[in-house]
C-alpha cells in the first residue's frame, strides 16, 4: 500500500550550487612521469601480445608515446585511432591491426595466435 506524497509547488534548490569554482574534476593521466613501472605492449587485433617491454622509471611517457606513433608511421602503418588519455593508439597496415599501449599494468608474455597466455607463476614450475 503505498500513500500519497504530499505535492509541493517549490522548486528544489540546485545540487550543482554547493559546488563552487574550486571545485574540479581530477583526470587521471596515464603519461605522466612515474617512478612506478610502465609497459609498452604491442597486441593484434586478437588480443594476442606481440610485443612488451618495461620502460625505465622517471621515462618522459608522452614522447615516447609520439616517438611509438611516428615509428609506426613510418614503417608503413595507418594511423587509425589514438588517446593520450589512455595512452593506446591503434594501426593498420594491409589488413592487419594493431593496438600500441603504455599502461601500467604487466601485460603477460609475448604469445602466438589469440590465446591469452597467464603470467608465469613465480611458485610453479613452467
Amino acid at each position: 500500500m503505498q500513500f500519497a506524497a504530499m505535492r509541493t509547488t517549490v522548486w528544489t534548490p540546485r545540487a550543482a550550487a554547493s559546488y563552487g569554482p574550486h571545485m574540479r574534476r581530477n583526470v587521471y593521466d596515464p603519461l605522466e612521469p612515474t617512478q612506478a613501472p610502465r609497459w609498452y605492449s604491442v597486441r593484434n587485433m586478437h588480443g594476442a601480445l606481440l610485443e612488451a617491454r618495461e620502460l625505465l622509471p622517471g621515462a618522459d611517457l608522452k614522447r615516447v608515446f609520439v616517438e611509438a606513433i611516428l615509428r609506426w608511421m613510418d614503417d608503413g602503418w595507418r594511423l587509425k585511432e589514438f588517446s593520450s588519455r589512455t595512452g593506446t593508439f591503434f594501426c593498420d597496415r594491409g589488413g592487419e591491426r594493431r593496438m600500441i599501449d603504455i599502461s601500467p599494468n604487466y601485460p603477460g608474455r609475448t604469445q602466438s595466435g589469440g590465446i591469452p597466455q597467464r603470467s608465469s607463476c613465480t611458485n610453479c614450475e613452467d
